[in-house]
This record gives C-alpha cells, structure tokens and sequence, in this order.
C-alpha cells in the first residue's frame, strides 16, 4: 500500500482525538509494551539490507515482517496508554478501529510485498515463508534476535529508524499531558 503511512498517521490521529486517557497505570504498562515493540522494530531496522537481499537473519529468522511486528506492539502500547477504565465502550471501540484500520493496513500491505519478493527472490523467497511466519514470531527462531552478527550499525542509520522512535516519544508524551491536564 503505497500510502501506508499516511494512512497509518491519520489512524493514529483519530484514535488520538477520539480517546480520553485517564489511567497513570495504562499508561505506564502501554509505555512497556510500546518500547518493547521500539526494541522490536530497532532491531529489524539494524538487519534489513532493503532492496540488495532478502533479509532472513536477525529477527527475520523469527518473523518475515518484525518492523510491523514491532509496530503492531507499539500500536497495542499506545492503545493500552489511551484505554480509559470509566470508559469500557469507548476503550472498546478504540481497540476494534485500531484492529480493523491497521489489520487491513498490514494485510494488504503484507501480501503486495510477498508478490514483489516472490517475483525478485522466487524459490528463495517460497523455502522462507516456510521457515518464517507472517507477523507473529516462531519460537524455533527467536535465537536469531541474539545473533549479533545478523546486524549492522550502518545499516541501522541507513535505515533512519530515529523517526519512528521519535514519534513514540512525542506520542508518550502527549498521552502523559493529557492525563496529567485532563484534556
């Protein structure tokens, strides 16, 4: 999906506008879960080689798309950040748009890239989706996380992975100024 992004970023605002966070508590176990899908995503954006290999070391042993692994995580983060307790039918209608906005998101997203890496890699890219799931990781892979030698500081600035981080930051902390001022 080539607007991926802007969609991804105009989802986000919705959800922002739409949310009346409340709880210090979710936003705290929201702030874990979405630095733990950063982690995820740093990772991934230190092993992809992007468009000179297919990329089946580092955290891709685990999972093919680890970048969007890590932003599903970051996504249920911030979600767990905006719940409002005093709020369940708003909370609940805020985590099934999110679902329904960014599973369509990434699905579509998902298969137009198999199709391309199929048609760039064939028979490499098919042995790969047999040894890799989709989006959520295979426990018999997850050693690749800790193989240090799958990753590689140049490619982690080449591939800019800062602005995502410093997104979440700003995202954080406009969630904490909204519980704090209750606006």
């Amino acid at each position: 999906m080539k607007k991926r992004i802007l969609v991804s970023q105009l989802v986000t605002l919705a959800l922002l506008i739409a949310a009346r966070p409340e709880s210090w508590p979710l936003f705290w176990a929201g702030l874990f879960v979405m630095a733990l899908g950063q982690a995820v995503r740093l990772a991934a954006s230190a092993a992809i080689v992007k468009s000179k290999t297919l990329t089946v070391t580092g955290p891709y042993a685990a999972v093919r798309n680890p970048l969007y692994l890590g932003t599903m995580l970051m996504t249920a983060g911030l979600l767990l950040m905006l719940s409002a307790p005093s709020l369940p039918p708003r909370t609940a209608g805020l985590w099934a748009f999110a679902a329904a906005a960014f599973g369509w998101i990434y699905y579509v997203t998902i298969k137009a890239e198999e199709v391309f890496l199929l048609s760039v890699y064939g028979a490499e890219f098919e042995r790969y989706k047999t040894s890799a799931p989709a989006i959520l990781p295979s426990p018999r892979g997850l050693a690749g996380f800790f193989d240090l030698a799958s990753y590689s500081a140049e490619v982690f600035r080449k591939n800019k992975e800062w602005r995502g981080m410093s997104a979440a930051f700003a995202l954080a902390a406009f969630v904490a100024a909204r519980i704090k001022y209750g606006f």
